[in-house]
């Protein structure tokens, strides 16, 4: 034990004035008074005149602005619960829909801002933007309220699963369509870019709170106390997969100038795992990707050696040195098993049960790689522990090493079963995806007989699909959430390989057990439909509007089966009292006879609040300009159609439906008129101009005919 006298040198030494004010945690390694832990991998260089490390003044700043953040995501969701109605989420997810769908989302504007700002100011939305880094951050304060100093795992493969990740999420759909799909044969024609900023199905990509809560806490408590400070952003977030790039190329970055005396102190309060005065030193600049700009390291510089600043950015440098500096916590050999574990673990587990989500499924890849490895620790190495566990001693396994292996692979197996699950499901939609037989045939009331192909790729289908069921439906799934959806390509393919009774009794026993839902209305209609039970396939269509009225597709299946069987009237009154019975403002709203102003102020009111009514509104104006019995109906949809077109005035096949009533009312300009703006919104549709060219050769306008037919706009 030292004496007094000693204790004082080595406080001044260090500059430590108490053991609260030590130099605690330098990547993990821990200090107390005066002996290091073997955990130790960075030394403390001596720093007599620099004092203790000062708290940094930024960590309350940044996560003020990550509190604020996440008032303000509270408030966007409250806003759309309340009205209905919202700008889409903020989030850079939703990138995805334009990379695969052209359509230009809240998401993407956003997450195109974050981009380019950190291709100039490096990377610094994960410090002063991210809800995970905040949930992260907060975790690992928690861990050191019990006394526990993350330390974070270093892999050199692993560290590219977010880039991964990034180009299959953002690149790949664009690469798939335009490279892959015409090598193939199959020509994915892009279609235009279209903007949805406003939503009313707000959370409709969001997983629900079983999934986001458990998703949270893996991904901020779990991954932080295994893999480190800032352990998701690492080894699992696909975004960070272009940020860090883009760091690298950016002139802003943390820069020192020739007061920086190496004492260390911005390592130590570094919580992106950056060795700060090594980079300083060796390169005039932080130059790991890695940093995002938390600026706690400048904070706490007792020299104000460190600032942020623009220069030459770091790509390009020889980063050599810092490299070998390093220390990684597997070999090569283990770098590729364990990568190697990784994609099985990802593949395995991602969309399984239809709950884990692509970042999910990252997250949870990280922490069983990660505890894999520490059980691999356990097998070969003498002396193993995790924090203030100590698995293995001098060769002995201790019985927490026992049970922490047990554990590891029940949690392997465990994983393995959901891999088979997934791969069963993955087999079935495969041969499912093989059975061509278009729904008209296979549901016609006519006998059908299936190829021999056709029926055995239904019949492989089926039986894997019955494999990936959940076990007390006589499968071998763990969890059910997959099963509603199973059931029903299960009575489709029972349908296909002519199975009629079978289907219908599968649709029925999943309807009891889980619950009717629009696809389960629609398929047992089918179903029934085909067996000629016209009034139960009737009731098990008004069944499912009655429990899902905004099912648009529903409705409309339902009107066209009215349609195919004679019975068109029934469908427009049935149409009639839906709209005559929407909410308020209702009053009056079908009575053509008001102002078109007055009738168009109440339809746009109704259709903003329920949107699937508009679909219901062009349906019964075909209606009745199909099926009128008197001029009256034939009017009556000319002038719905008129309304609905004051209300979304770029739909192209709503001003074809314009000109068919025209026609019918001999209104023959005013139909050429409709169909000419109809060819102008929609100058690719081969349909529209050729009604165009057949109408003007009819009225005598065969100059434009023709000049339409070589592709000249009208």
């Amino acid at each position: 034990e030292p004496s007094p006298a000693k204790k004082r040198n080595q406080s001044e030494r260090y500059g430590t004035k108490s053991p609260r004010t030590s130099f605690r945690t330098y990547h993990g390694s821990t200090m107390t008074q005066g002996r290091k832990t073997s955990d130790i991998s960075l030394p403390v260089a001596q720093a007599p005149s620099s004092g203790s490390i000062a708290r940094s003044k930024m960590s309350k700043r940044r996560f003020a602005v990550l509190i604020f953040i996440q008032i303000l995501i509270i408030a966007h969701v409250i806003q759309w619960l309340v009205m209905g109605t919202t700008v889409g989420p903020i989030e850079p997810s939703e990138s995805m829909e334009t990379v695969k769908n052209g359509v230009i989302t809240a998401g993407f504007i956003f997450f195109s801002v974050a981009l380019l700002s950190t291709a100039i100011l490096g990377r610094w939305f994960c410090g002063w933007g991210c809800h995970v880094l905040l949930l992260q951050d907060a975790s690992g304060k928690l861990l050191n309220k019990f006394g526990i100093r993350p330390k974070p795992f270093r892999s050199r493969l692993l560290m590219l699963i977010p880039l991964i990740l990034a180009l299959y999420m953002f690149v790949w759909p664009l690469a798939f369509r335009f490279i892959v799909a015409p090598l193939m044969g199959t020509e994915l024609n892009w279609p235009g870019f279209t903007s949805h900023l406003i939503v009313t199905d707000f959370w409709k990509t969001f997983p629900g709170w079983l999934v986001a809560i458990p998703f949270l806490l893996i991904c901020s408590f779990g991954v932080v106390y295994l893999l480190g400070m800032k352990g998701y952003c690492t080894y699992g977030c696909p975004y960070g997969g272009f940020f860090a790039p883009l760091d690298e190329i950016a002139p802003g970055s943390i820069r020192v100038t020739d007061a920086c005396e190496q004492c260390g102190h911005c390592t130590a309060v570094c919580t992106s795992n950056v060795r700060v005065h090594e980079e300083v030193h060796d390169f005039g600049m932080v130059v790991d990707p890695g940093c995002m700009k938390c600026m706690d390291c400048v904070s706490v510089c007792p020299h104000d050696a460190l600032y942020f600043g623009f220069g030459k950015p770091s790509i390009g440098r020889d980063k050599s040195k810092a490299t070998k500096k390093r220390k990684w916590d597997l070999s090569w050999r283990e770098e590729i098993c364990f990568a190697i574990l990784a994609l099985l673990v990802f593949l395995s587990v991602r969309g399984a049960y239809s709950l884990i989500s692509l970042l999910f499924a990252s997250g949870i890849t990280a922490i069983v790689v990660f505890l894999t490895f520490k059980a691999w620790q356990i097998i070969r190495a003498q002396d193993v522990r995790l924090y203030k566990w100590q698995f293995k001693r001098a060769g002995s396994i201790k019985a927490i090493g026992g049970v922490y292996l047990v554990g590891t692979f029940l949690m392997l197996a465990l994983v393995a079963h959901t891999g088979v699950i997934n791969a069963a499901v993955f087999l079935g939609e495969l041969y499912d995806g093989r059975v061509l037989t278009p729904a008209r045939i296979v549901f016609a009331t006519d006998p059908f007989t299936p190829e021999p192909e056709t029926l055995e790729n239904a019949r492989s289908a089926r039986e894997w699909y019955e494999f990936a069921s959940y076990m007390g439906d006589g499968g071998f799934a763990l969890i059910w959430t997959n099963q509603p959806a199973i059931d029903n390509r299960i009575a489709w393919m029972l349908a296909v390989e002519n199975r009629r009774d079978d289907a219908e009794a599968q649709m029925r026993e999943s309807i009891d057990r889980y619950g009717l839902s629009p696809e389960k209305a629609a398929g047992l209609a089918r179903i029934l439909r085909s067996q000629e039970k016209n009034s139960e396939a009737d009731a098990a269509y008004r069944s499912g509007l009655e429990e899902f009225p905004a099912a648009f597709s529903l409705l409309e299946e339902y009107i066209m089966s009215l349609e195919a069987s004679n019975r068109p009237w029934e469908a427009i009154t049935y149409l009639r009292n839906i709209l005559e019975n929407a909410p308020a403002p209702t009053a009056d709203w079908l009575s053509l006879n008001q102002p078109d102003i007055i009738v168009t102020q109440k339809m746009r009111e109704i259709f903003e609040e329920q949107p699937h009514l508009l679909g219901a509104t062009r349906r019964l104006s075909l209606l009745l300009m199909n099926y009128q019995e008197t001029p009256r109906d034939l009017a009556d949809g000319v002038r719905l159609v008129e309304r609905t077109i004051d209300i979304e005035p770029d739909n192209p096949f709503a001003y074809r439906a314009l000109a068919l009533g025209y026609g019918r009312q001999n209104r023959v300009n005013e139909a050429a008129e409709a169909l000419r703006t109809s060819v102008r919104l929609e100058p690719n549709e081969p349909l529209l101009r050729q009604q165009l060219i057949n109408l003007l050769r009819a009225t005598g306008q065969n100059e434009e005919a023709m000049a339409v037919e070589r592709g000249e706009a009208p």
